[in-house]
């Protein structure tokens, strides 16, 4: 019986804290990228909905990105902007169309 008030104190604890970690996301999505990709910026808008999760993930690996992020952004931050592209994409349960403001 303690083992399962164990288990659901844990369960609790990491649903109230995991809203508060995907606003870190976005925030370092945001401070990263916004200062490109936003309209009339260096490059295009981005929208975390135009692609699923596996094709972002995909999309850094592989290098497609124009521009040379390693000067800017560091491995933290790069799991950090690619966790909240894969939890707002296409196939997610709450995908953004516009993410960076104006």
């Amino acid at each position: 019986m303690r083992s399962y008030l164990f288990y659901a104190i844990i369960l609790l604890a990491l649903a109230v804290s995991l809203p508060a970690w995907a606003g870190g996301d976005e925030e370092t999505f945001v401070q990263k990228c916004g200062s490109c990709h936003t309209k009339g910026g260096e490059a295009s808008p981005v929208n975390p909905a135009d692609k699923a999760g596996v094709v972002w993930k995909k999309y850094f690996k592989r290098g497609r990105h124009p521009g040379d992020l390693s000067t800017s952004i560091n491995e933290g931050e790069m799991s950090s902007i690619l966790g909240y592209l894969q939890a707002h994409a296409a196939d997610s349960d709450h995908p953004v169309a516009a993410a960076i403001p104006k």
